[in-house]
């Protein structure tokens, strides 16, 4: 049998970093484009386009979008490319 000991320490701070931070979009929101981004297949979306949240990724690292105009597509985009125009209620 060896002579160390070990003590085991609770740290205090583990559920704050195992928790995700709220998610800047949710299901259904509706947002707009702050830049050019990717459809799926290629597509452009142009800066302003407004589309509909329909997947939020690890917890709001990125977020599905689908687009009806000015194509129809859909792209996952980072939310910092993305601005709120109206929350969906629920």
């Amino acid at each position: 049998m060896s002579g160390r000991s070990h003590t085991i320490r609770r740290d205090g701070s583990w559920p704050e970093r195992r928790s995700a931070p709220p998610a800047a979009f949710r299901e259904l929101d509706r947002v707009r484009t702050l830049e050019v981004v990717a459809g799926e297949d290629g597509e452009t979306i142009p800066v302003g386009s407004e589309g509909t949240v329909v997947a939020v990724w690890n917890g709001g690292e990125a977020f599905d979008v689908e687009f009806m105009r000015p194509v129809e597509t859909l792209a996952a985009i980072l939310p910092t490319a993305l601005q709120l125009v109206e929350r969906k209620d629920g």
